[in-house]
């Protein structure tokens, strides 16, 4: 076991160390660098590439196999003076953590469910939180938790969340905490679920733990969405354990191609 810390290494160390709430990470991270090896999940990212490939649909008709009755707009057009607004509000900030994200397919979803209880894990500038706040001041209902851990070696964690205008944040609690210490505060304040909407740790492990944690406060016919689920065979396997048929979405953030994973909770 080689236990040396490189400068990286020690540069996350020190990150952490300026934030008590985040020590419990902190051992988890130095646990994992001291066992890391080449992961033999690692290889089976190759075979969720496939799978993705070849199940993937557009997001429209993603989202008519689950809801076909359903009408599908995109959200620039029903919300297009908040949409602009939070892209002036990002083009102005001197960092980069990426792009719009699958917002009109979030936002359907949730005007589809009707959904009143959301839960969000990874946020950066606030894309995802504000398709679902804009459905949730659509019906005047509802709320939605947040968590979300900073990204390594950011300092200006004050900007998080920053696409969503004030006007909006009543209905939004944010909880600057990783998955494992932040989803059991949340499913103690918010015990049932419509949707879930996952995109925090993209690791085999982070999903594998997070997945059936979530599914277990998903009300019936709720949505478990999960971003990136080519990167390895968690959401496939996780969707076997539970009987429920994968839908796969292929989106397009700022140009790159990914796929986004769906899951519906029906009644066995």
């Amino acid at each position: 076991m080689d236990l040396r810390i490189n400068s990286h290494r020690l540069g996350i160390i020190f990150w952490f160390l300026k934030r008590p709430r985040l020590y419990k990470q902190l051992v988890r991270e130095l646990i994992s660098f001291s066992k890391r090896t080449t992961h033999p999940t690692l290889q089976k990212s190759v075979e969720a590439e496939v799978l993705c490939e070849k199940l993937a649909v557009s997001e429209k008709d993603g989202f008519h196999e689950i809801f076909p009755d359903q009408d599908y707009t995109e959200i620039s057009e029903m919300h297009n003076s908040a949409v602009r607004e939070a892209e002036e509000t990002v083009r102005l900030k001197d960092f980069n953590w990426g792009g719009q994200g699958n917002m009109s397919l979030n936002y359907n979803l949730a005007e589809a469910t009707k959904a009143r209880n959301i839960l969000e894990t990874g946020v950066a500038y606030g894309w995802s939180s504000l398709s679902f706040l804009l459905s949730l001041e659509n019906r005047n209902a509802g709320r939605l938790v947040s968590v979300d851990m900073p990204f390594f070696g950011v300092e200006n964690e004050a900007e998080v969340g920053c696409a969503v205008p004030e006007k909006l944040t009543s209905r939004w609690s944010l909880i600057s905490l990783p998955d494992k210490d932040g989803l059991p505060k949340v499913f103690k304040q918010m015990p049932s679920i419509d949707i879930s909407h996952y995109d925090s740790d993209k690791s085999y492990e982070g999903k594998k733990w997070a997945f059936p944690e979530i599914w277990k406060h998903l009300k019936e016919d709720g949505l478990l969405i999960s971003d990136d689920i080519s990167d390895n065979m968690a959401f496939f396997e996780f969707a076997e354990s539970v009987s429920s048929k994968p839908f796969v979405i292929k989106t397009f953030d700022t140009h790159v191609e990914k796929f986004v994973g769906i899951l519906q909770k029906l009644k066995l």
